[in-house]
């Protein structure tokens, strides 16, 4: 039962020459986190959100129902900005809303104290328990630069880069901050801290901006993580096109695409990359088994062997189950040429 283990570590230990000729089973993990997890479990979703018990059984529940090769512990992006002052919404069955941004009176939180800081820190012990270790448990970690928007206001914060970097800077310090407290906390838990910036995507930014305040922020915690003697991981949303060299230069092990070519990422990244996805969530959603089929095949193709064949983002909620299962059945039945 530790064969989910042994696929990922094998992509962290050997090289891409080994692994083509050791023709390995791909990896394979469908990002079903909360919501999605929430809805084929039949739960309401603020009820997910706010109680480790269930928020950890849901994901157990999809876990074993589709039997792929990571978990993750996301809740949704507002966790920590919440814990750091940030007023929000948690509506019955939608993912939370920002309601005030905490601006000045944003403040480093105490992982185990702090809103639902710990609701995810209890998951993660919950979920060790329940998968007796036979699968890591990713704990997601908003990336800093992220984390700073929330905590000033997203339009507010990217007006500041122009108008203000001293004020973004600020920001962007106690981010990084509170994400090392809270990425200590992940491990001490028994969890892989995995990182998620969505407001760093090449879509919002540019290449820039993101290498003058994302980046540092980036690599200081990735070292944070290293220093405690674990690996990470690194998903920025959208068209990260231009910036696919400065997320190599995180120093993360495991770069998550979202929906770009993947044969381009493989040519501009070269063979000893990790890389995870990207089968278009859109598609998981809306299209066939057979088209989700085509499009893992085509991920499989042009990015192994180090590749986690994964969707290339969070997998939405409508998403039938027969597509997540093809995807990892994809994978499983992979056959080398």
């Amino acid at each position: 039962m530790k064969t989910k283990l042994t696929r990922i570590t094998r992509l962290l230990d050997r090289s891409a020459a080994e692994l083509i000729k050791q023709q390995i089973e791909p990896a394979v993990f469908p990002i079903v986190v909360a919501n999605c997890a929430a809805r084929l479990a039949g739960e309401k979703l603020y009820r997910v959100l706010t109680d480790a018990e269930l928020l950890s059984a849901v994901l157990d529940h999809s876990y074993r129902l589709f039997d792929y090769d990571l978990v993750m512990v996301f809740a949704d992006v507002l966790v920590e900005a919440e814990a750091m002052g940030c007023q929000i919404d948690i509506p019955e069955d939608e993912p939370p809303v920002l309601l005030t941004p905490a601006g000045n009176h944003a403040r480093i939180a105490d992982p185990q104290r702090s809103e639902r800081m710990p609701v995810i820190l209890a998951a993660i012990c919950k979920l060790r328990q329940l998968t007796a270790d036979e699968v890591f448990i990713l704990g997601s970690l908003k990336g800093p630069f992220s984390l700073a928007s929330f905590l000033a206001g997203p339009e507010e914060f990217l007006a500041l880069l122009v108008e203000a970097p001293e004020q973004a800077d600020h920001f962007l310090r106690l981010a990084t901050e509170n994400q090392k407290h809270f990425a200590r906390a992940i491990i001490q838990a028994g969890g892989i801290p995995f990182i998620g910036d969505p407001m760093a995507s090449g879509s919002l930014i540019s290449r820039e901006h993101f290498a003058r305040f994302a980046l540092p922020c980036l690599r200081e915690l990735v070292a944070e993580i290293h220093a405690l003697g674990l690996w990470t991981g690194l998903h920025i949303c959208g068209d990260t096109t231009t910036i696919l060299d400065l997320l190599a230069a995180s120093g993360a092990e495991i770069l998550s695409i979202d929906d770009i070519s993947m044969e381009l990422v493989r040519n501009r990244l070269g063979p000893e990359q990790i890389i995870m996805g990207n089968v278009s969530t859109t598609l998981l959603a809306d299209g066939t088994p057979a088209e989700v089929q085509s499009a893992a095949e085509k991920c499989l193709a042009t990015a192994l062997p180090k590749l986690i064949l994964a969707s290339a983002c969070d997998v939405p909620p409508s998403t039938p189950p027969a597509n997540i299962q093809t995807l990892i059945q994809t994978a499983r039945r992979w056959q080398w040429s």
